[in-house]
């Protein structure tokens, strides 16, 4: 693939960096050491509102890094860029811009670089730098100075801890996060080292220190606002609308959602509908957190189980009790659409509310080694978390 003749994105996936922008395109460099490049990596850009190009980093070296920097000047005098290096080329890029030597470069992301600058390298401040380091152990060069005179690189093999499975901060002069389980390559779908996880996790970092390079943000509150109005006023089509083919909604608890848009626009359309007066629902929204392509919402959910359920309790006819359940979702946008929503609430709180689960019904096997009732609470988990106490706190651990 020529880094000269990628296609442009579609205008209506850059629309966010029209509002907040209007006099620039927001240009992303991808580079590999491959002719050619994972497409559905490109794709995540492209629908993130960049302008994807792709250079291959061929023999390497001063060669590389001057075309890095043609592609980029011939973005426009006035246009800005940012580089998403993997393997060999992320660890060229690194070396080759720690000093303010290009003024349109606002962002370099090094995915698994084979080596990494001294660990007291400072880039310049109009620089954000971002390093992703996978596997047990990474090679970091060192400039050995003898009476202020340096001396000839050398490059040392240093351990990476990959802490204990959240992705963890290295202490650098750089940002720099290591990621357990997985080896380079982990964030090309077209490879077998591939983790949709690491992935996701490191895409999030990689979008956040970008924008920031940009000085953009994308308003993904305001899009999960829209969603919601959405859905709960019946207009399901827009949501549809506002939602990517291969998005998934999944409600852990009941399993229920839809994969992909047709499975989805099924789910909002049929099984989705929203909750009528009748139920005298309650919906409190607790806590929100905002992230860079996310939002957390906490919310207490009270209603009366006048009518079925299809995402709650799927098959249950009325029982016409009252529940009341803590209910998060974590809402997940890629560009101005819905990539993907997960939901969470306690079913086996909402289960004992029912009727339809008793803590004091214990399997015999359980009895014989002293168990007296199934750890599970009703209504009051919920009321906990919405008044932030409650007596009842530990009531079930028995030594408490």
């Amino acid at each position: 693939m020529s880094a000269f003749n990628t296609p442009w994105f579609n205008s209506q996936d850059r629309s966010f960096f029209n509002v907040l922008n209007k006099s620039k395109i927001a240009h992303v460099i991808l580079a590999a050491e491959t002719d050619d490049f994972d497409e559905e990596t490109t794709q995540k850009w492209q629908d993130e509102g960049f302008h994807a190009v792709y250079v291959p980093m061929l023999k390497g070296g001063n060669d590389f890094i001057k075309r890095l920097h043609t592609v980029g000047d011939n973005f426009g005098v006035s246009e800005q860029y940012a580089i998403v290096a993997y393997g060999d080329a992320a660890h060229l890029a690194l070396e080759a811009h720690t000093k303010p030597n290009h003024p349109k470069l606002v962002a370099i992301v090094a995915y698994y670089p084979s080596a990494i600058p001294s660990v007291h390298t400072k880039y310049p401040a109009s620089v954000q730098v971002l390093v992703h380091l996978a596997g047990n152990e990474i090679g970091v060069h060192k400039h050995p100075e003898v009476l202020g005179i340096q001396g000839k690189q050398k490059t040392v093999r240093k351990r990476i801890d990959p802490g204990v499975g959240f992705g963890e901060c290295l202490k650098l002069g750089f940002r720099a996060y290591t990621y357990s389980g997985v080896k380079s390559g982990f964030a090309e779908q077209d490879l077998e080292e591939y983790d949709p996880v690491a992935d996701g996790v490191a895409f999030t970092r990689s979008i956040a220190c970008v924008r920031k390079g940009f000085r953009v943000e994308n308003d993904v509150e305001m899009m999960r606002d829209h969603h919601v109005r959405y859905l709960h006023s019946g207009q399901q089509d827009k949501a549809v609308k506002q939602t990517r083919p291969y998005a998934h909604v999944i409600h852990t608890p009941t399993l229920t959602g839809g994969v992909g848009l047709e499975d989805i626009t099924d789910f909002y359309e049929n099984f989705f509908t929203p909750i009528p007066r009748q139920t005298n629902v309650q919906i409190r929204l607790l806590s929100r957190t905002v992230g860079t392509d996310r939002v957390v919402d906490e919310l207490y959910v009270a209603l009366t189980h006048t009518i079925e359920i299809p995402w709650l309790l799927p098959g249950v006819p009325p029982t016409n009790k009252r529940i009341e359940v803590a209910i998060v979702s974590v809402f997940h946008v890629r560009g101005e659409k819905l990539e993907s929503e997960h939901v969470y609430w306690d079913q086996a709180s909402v289960l004992v509310q029912t009727g339809m689960l008793d803590p004091k019904v214990v399997p015999d096997a359980l009895k014989k080694k002293g168990v007296k009732q199934l750890p599970v609470v009703g209504a009051e988990g919920a009321r906990a978390i919405k008044r932030g106490s409650s007596q009842k706190m530990n009531d079930l651990i028995p030594d408490w």
